[in-house]
């Protein structure tokens, strides 16, 4: 009860965060508006005090987050700043894009991982977890910095930025999906000689139990406390996607925020970071719902 409540108040305080961008950010984006709709304009003081009036930022702190969160109610996320489009249908693509990547990332991750942990011998004794540490080290923007000049600049297999079809999408997966391959297997490779060197796995195996058998079911028992730090891991996937989205050019929710914060298109923002945070809630939901199975 305690846990849930503390939970739902560290929501709460994450979307108020969200909610009041525009009043905490500290800095006044009235003449980057202004020139986004008039670049021939004067940034006289009125125009700007009219620009601050339109978008609603001489209001308090308290007006502000309750004009947010009803429209957000309403599923309306605003306008652009720069743009004066609407944020839903921008923020949707985004997401819908970014979600294809992390699910192609996230096969890479599982079967780098379901090696790796393959290959620790029946009694917990290998190399792997050294490798799988080496792998997890590696930053997912060198790695797309390295993936882009082999895979597209010197051998030409794949295309080098965009979005237009399954070519497009193996580079970037590869690398988001690498480092956190290597991780989760890191976390089996550690767990699974714990496992296999309890009491149980020493008479499965002085009975002539398969080792298929035997890693079937250590697998099996290690998984209910790995499920959790995967869930992390996944989420930790949308920090990763904004430097990949970044390097090849891939409309996603993180090259979005990413584009929203340098031109200061607050809507824009708030909108990319809700769907981030509504993207790790229903992950953290989908580990809860795996680890009680």
């Amino acid at each position: 009860m305690r846990a849930g409540a503390a939970r739902a108040l560290a929501l709460a305080a994450v979307v108020a965060a969200v909610g009041l961008l525009p009043w905490y950010s500290g800095r006044d984006p009235a003449l980057t508006v202004l020139r986004a709709r008039s670049a021939e304009q004067e940034p006289t003081a009125e125009a700007l005090a009219a620009v601050r009036a339109d978008l609603g930022l001489d209001a308090g702190p308290a007006a502000l987050l309750a004009g947010w969160l009803s429209r957000v109610a309403r599923g309306d996320l605003g306008a652009s700043w720069v743009s004066g489009a609407d944020v839903l249908p921008t923020v949707t693509a985004g997401l819908r894009v970014s979600l294809g990547l992390m699910g192609a990332a996230l096969t890479v991750a599982l079967v780098l991982a379901a090696v790796l942990a393959a290959s620790v011998p029946a009694r917990g004794r290998g190399t792997s977890g050294a490798v799988a540490a080496m792998l997890a080290a590696v930053p997912e923007f060198l790695l797309a910095t390295v993936a882009l000049v082999v895979g597209a600049v010197w051998l030409g297999w794949f295309p080098a930025a965009g979005w237009q079809g399954p070519a497009h999408l193996v580079l970037p997966a590869l690398a988001l999906g690498v480092p956190a391959g290597g991780l989760l297997g890191r976390l089996a490779a550690d767990a699974l000689p714990a496992v296999l060197d309890e009491r149980w796995a020493e008479l499965w195996r002085a009975a002539g139990v398969s080792r298929t058998r035997i890693a079937r079911a250590a697998l099996r028992r290690a998984l209910p406390p790995l499920v959790p730090q995967a869930g992390l891991v996944v989420v930790g996937l949308t920090g990763g996607a904004v430097a990949v989205e970044t390097v090849f050019a891939v409309p996603g929710i993180g090259r979005t925020a990413l584009g929203a914060a340098r031109s200061q298109d607050l809507p824009l923002l708030q909108g990319s970071v809700l769907a981030l945070l509504l993207l790790g809630l229903a992950v953290g939901g989908a580990c809860a719902l795996v680890r009680r199975r």
